[in-house]
């Protein structure tokens, strides 16, 4: 109905109203019984206003709905509106994240060649001190670029609300370490001091998001340098862990001597791509997504980040978060001297050398990338792991490969985005249109430059089992293989496995340890090779552990309160790999020492400790006939020309000749002299640098 056929009636309604009132009194008139030509000409009247009424509402109808007409035309034209708009705002959303998608791919490609064969150089042996200074910076400024990369993606993830933790433990001097060199770079040439203020008693460990703390530093540390023309950044990090509880509050304090913030505008400083005075400072690289993000992660651990300045003097942000408490293992004054004085390095050497990388030689996998250089990467790091690897540049090649089933792979690796067909059809038509068994459940893992939120759900919503991002990191990579390769039922040559296993369980059936359970270790893990790799891992980690232990009581050496945790880990470990008397015995000393008996402890250690050095003698006899161990030749002492050589390397802080030296020490049995060995090695775990430079020139 139309708005002018709604008003003619509205009005006709109102004449009714009116000519019935005037009915109505006349009606009494004539009730009363007065008949008059007055009551004749009422009702004449009300028969005329009637007429009249009509004729009003055909002619003022259009007028009255004029203006009502007016505004809901214009309410109808909003509404089209605001629909466009929001159609071309889901458009525009779509293409962002398409933009986002094709941004990180074409980015990260590139990336995966300069961190990964970076990253795979500095682990080759033998390379001078210059050439890994060089490498470590090109890694280190790959890390860094692929931190800004990463800052634009996760504006998606906020945007979603599904900017998510991963907490696990960490190392907090690694943490900061990492941040360092990866910022000190942005000094270049600019006078500007850089002062660190660490606390000492900071823990060694925490629980927590580590990507994401560094992720924070990093966003702070950057913005100080590059609003910092010249005079010093400060960065001062602690901890405090609240009181009978497991939280432990981490203050991180960024200070810079640079353009600072006009006072209006720190109000906006937190928003989405905002630069401070973008005019004076159009030089400056950065997304302006940085402190927005920072906000975000700082908030997601219930923190804040906090920011004082004054503009042309500098700044100051404050950022606090809460992690949790794993040990009372504190960082200490060497770790701290080292950190200030820019020595603790080779982070990236640290973090591909604690990896025990498994053997898995039967094994055999297919790589999938379009690009010669990726595939060049993929097999340099799985080369270590002894795998038979196959590569192929298409996802046609891939198909064809799995449909003949000449080699069943164990897993593979395949490259999202490539041409003509891309991963994810690749995977659809291996597992919908091939119709085997095996095409159906081989494992089938995304390798992948689209790092954009939900990317992990796309990729198993489409069949794959898991992902990796690119730039492949090693240690995402050595839990993906040991999760898909070891579970596999898929070999290329069965019998050459076969045989293997059979060899291992003869060896287990005829070889015993005294004190260790092969039946049982077999029968809980199920493989004999995952059980060999647990032995393996126990023998090679165990005695640096020891050597902390024998500490006890000397001067310098560990607390009873560390004695507790230090054995506590080693009951764990030895019941693991079913060596009962071992994890008993450190139970019995592990209950003394939290009752804080200290006698009982020093009178039992020492005999715990010859226990434990006779069940790694007879274990690492074992690993050798195994073939997971080394036969090491006999040596009267260590080498004085070694020892020589490992001083000079320590006073010039040259980790690289230092850890070459150690696994030189470390490749002999001594009659005398293999504990000084041990404790070089774990001193160089640690990073205790002068600690060896002073005890070998004590000896010499």
């Amino acid at each position: 109905m139309s708005l002018r056929v709604k008003a003619a009636f509205i009005i006709m309604a109102v004449v009714l109203i009116a000519d019935a009132m005037s009915f109505f009194t006349n009606f009494l008139f004539i009730s009363g019984g007065i008949t008059s030509a007055a009551a004749q000409d009422l009702i004449l009247s009300s028969l005329i206003f009637l007429l009249a009424g009509l004729l009003i509402s055909i002619f003022i109808s259009p007028i009255v709905a004029r203006p009502f007409e007016k505004n809901t035309a214009q309410k109808e034209y909003r509404d089209k509106l605001l629909e466009a708009a929001f159609v071309d705002a889901q458009e525009a959303n779509m293409a962002k994240t398409n933009f986002l998608a094709r941004m990180s791919h074409e980015m990260r490609t590139p990336l995966n060649a300069i961190i990964g064969l970076s990253g795979l150089s500095l682990e080759t042996e033998g390379a001078n001190e210059e050439i890994y200074a060089n490498l470590e910076k090109v890694y280190e400024a790959g890390e860094l670029l692929l931190s800004i990369v990463n800052d634009i993606l996760d504006i998606s993830k906020i945007e979603a609300g599904r900017l998510e933790l991963v907490q696990i433990e960490y190392s907090t001097p690694s943490l900061i370490n990492d941040t360092i060199t990866q910022n000190i770079l942005r000094i270049g040439e600019k006078p500007i001091k850089f002062v660190l203020d660490i606390d000492a008693s900071m823990p060694t460990h925490l629980f927590g998001d580590e990507l994401r703390i560094k992720q924070l530093l990093n966003n702070l540390l950057s913005n100080a340098f590059k609003y910092t023309r010249e005079g010093e950044v400060n960065l001062s990090v602690s901890c405090n862990r609240e009181q009978e509880s497991d939280d432990v509050w981490m203050t991180i304090r960024v200070e810079d001597s640079g353009i600072g913030i006009q006072s209006d505008k720190i109000g906006s400083l937190f928003t989405d791509y905002t630069q401070m005075d973008i005019s004076a400072n159009h030089k400056i690289e950065g997304t302006g997504l940085g402190l927005s993000i920072t906000k975000k992660i700082a908030e997601m651990m219930n923190g804040f980040v906090a920011v004082e300045s004054e503009y042309g003097k500098g700044s100051v942000f404050t950022a606090k978060v809460k992690q949790k408490f794993v040990n009372n293992s504190t960082i200490g004054e060497e770790v701290v001297k080292n950190l200030k004085s820019f020595r603790y390095t080779g982070s990236k050497r640290r973090k591909t050398s604690q990896i025990f990388r498994k053997k898995m030689s039967s094994a055999r996998v297919l790589v999938v990338d379009d690009v010669a250089t990726n595939l060049d990467v993929a097999r340099g790091m799985l080369n270590p792991y002894g795998l038979q690897i196959d590569c192929v540049t298409s996802g046609q090649q891939a198909i064809n490969l799995i449909r003949d089933e000449k080699v069943e792979y164990d897993a593979v690796f395949m490259d999202h985005m490539m041409p003509e067909m891309d991963g994810i059809e690749a995977v659809r038509i291996i597992r919908e249109e091939i119709g085997t068994e095996y095409a159906k459940t081989v494992p089938v893992i995304a390798l992948t430059a689209n790092a954009i939120e939900g990317s992990d759900r796309m990729f198993l919503k489409n069949g794959f089992q898991d992902f990796i991002s690119k730039p492949i990191d090693v240690l995402q990579l050595d839990a993906v293989l040991n999760k898909w390769i070891r579970n596999s039922g898929y070999a290329p040559d069965l019998k050459a496995r076969n045989e293997r296993k059979n060899g291992q369980l003869y060896l287990f059936r005829n070889f015993e340890i005294e004190g260790i359970d092969f039946a049982k270790g077999i029968d809980i893990y199920s493989s004999e090779e995952a059980y060999i790799s647990l032995l393996h891992s126990y023998h090679l980690h165990t005695p640096p552990i020891l050597e902390k232990l024998r500490t006890l009581g000397l001067e310098n050496g560990i607390t009873l309160s560390d004695y507790t945790i230090i054995v506590h880990g080693v009951k764990g470990s030895s019941y693991a790999i079913c060596a009962g008397r071992a994890g008993q015995e450190a139970e019995k000393l592990e209950i003394a020492a939290r009752a804080g008996d200290y006698k009982k402890v020093i009178k039992k250690n020492v005999s715990f400790i010859a226990m434990m050095e006779s069940l790694l003698s007879d274990l690492g006899d074992f690993l050798i006939e195994a073939g997971q161990g080394e036969n090491k030749q006999e040596k009267n002492t260590p080498d004085p020309v070694l020892l020589s050589q490992l001083l000079e390397a320590a006073k010039g802080y040259k980790a690289t000749t230092m850890e070459q030296t150690i696994k030189q020490l470390e490749s002999y049995h001594y009659e005398a002299g293999g504990e000084l060995v041990t404790w070089l090695r774990n001193q160089m775990d640690d990073l205790e640098y002068d600690a060896i430079r002073n005890k070998l020139e004590a000896a010499s």
